[in-house]
């Protein structure tokens, strides 16, 4: 399938946001944004002023002619609204044909799919599915592509991983924006099996991050130093995220900037634990992991928008220590470059 795609929206300029977008233009689409801070909106035309981005006007048909329209809003919720609200844009996009289990054609104009749309937020997958019978009501496509990434800030370079849930055909068409913004794109299944994936990754990596956590604070009352406790961790076995990446750079350092918030792992638990129960799987693990994340927001010296790597300020109060402040640790992004005497 040729790309026909010729003016691409994005909803959503935060951390995540922001770069992806800045990616889409890059290569070269028309690019149409908008986020609720219109001041962040504004400020992102400006810094790209030399790139092919337009601010999208106030009305709920300002993405009436796009092809792909692209979300990255903090939950699944948020999507709905954005589309299906009050003020909602659905109903003033472009509608295409339905490709469904009972109209299977494949029509060689891709024009007649209509736009395209690609919610790249943590979202619940089953609210995903939901949203997608929803919108053909509209003629409208929906597909899931959340993101991660191997190590922090690589999507600003365009090295995004994307987990993609749709219909063959609505993935086709979206990929050519897809492959603007990643390095590595997986079709994980039909639609809601993308967000399925993002949140096996956020629990799996929560998971170790509590494993990383426990060392740090039993591994200090036995005389050990919690940065060389990562940098053994990187060359073994243990190595994860939190041991060569967040935890490491961003949490024993105390700058607290991994870019991913703390209210939204624990949302993303909270989405694991929910898919657990509806599968029938009681997890033991899902449940303590969900309740630290919550327990970990709640620390009194941890704000609303704190990043995720503050989880470690639960640890040291519940064990009555503080861990040394590792100053200038930075990501081990390769461990073969780590030397030892």
């Amino acid at each position: 399938m040729t790309s026909t795609i010729k003016s691409v929206g994005y909803i959503g300029l935060g951390l995540a946001g922001g770069p992806l977008a800045q990616n889409v233009a890059q290569k070269g689409f028309k690019t149409i944004v908008r986020d609720a801070d219109k001041e962040k909106q504004r400020k992102f035309v400006i810094e790209n002023k030399n790139l092919p981005v337009e601010e999208a006007a106030a009305g709920p048909d300002a993405f009436k002619d796009v092809d792909v329209l692209i979300t990255m809003v903090p939950n699944g919720h948020i999507v709905r609204d954005i589309l299906l609200g009050e003020q909602g844009i659905a109903p003033y996009m472009k509608p295409g044909r339905i490709f469904n289990s009972l109209s299977v054609e494949r029509f060689a104009d891709e024009d007649f799919l209509g736009c395209v749309i690609v919610d790249t937020s943590s979202s619940d997958p089953f609210g995903t599915q939901q949203l997608g019978k929803d919108l053909e009501k509209y003629q409208l496509r929906l597909v899931d592509s959340p993101v991660t990434q191997v190590r922090m800030h690589g999507i600003n370079d365009g090295e995004a991983t994307f987990m993609i849930g749709g219909a063959q055909e609505d993935t086709d068409f979206a990929m050519p924006v897809l492959k603007t913004m990643s390095r590595w794109r997986f079709i994980m299944g039909p639609l809601g099996s993308g967000h399925v994936m993002k949140t096996f990754n956020n629990y799996v990596t929560a998971a170790g991050i509590a494993a990383l956590n426990d060392a740090f604070i039993v591994g200090r009352k036995m005389g050990l130093d919690p940065a060389q406790i990562t940098d053994v961790l990187n060359v073994g076995t243990g190595r994860n995220y939190g041991t060569a990446h967040s935890i490491r750079a961003e949490g024993l350092t105390r700058t607290y900037a991994s870019g991913y918030g703390l209210a939204l792992l624990v949302k993303d638990l909270g989405i694991n634990l929910e898919l657990c129960g509806k599968m029938g799987i009681d997890t033991q693990l899902a449940k303590h992991m969900h309740g630290l994340s919550k327990e970990a927001l709640e620390e009194p010296n941890v704000e609303q928008s704190a990043d995720y790597t503050e989880c470690l300020k639960l640890w040291e109060r519940k064990a009555g220590i503080e861990l040394p402040t590792a100053v200038g640790l930075k990501e081990c992004d390769e461990p073969r470059d780590f030397e030892t005497p």
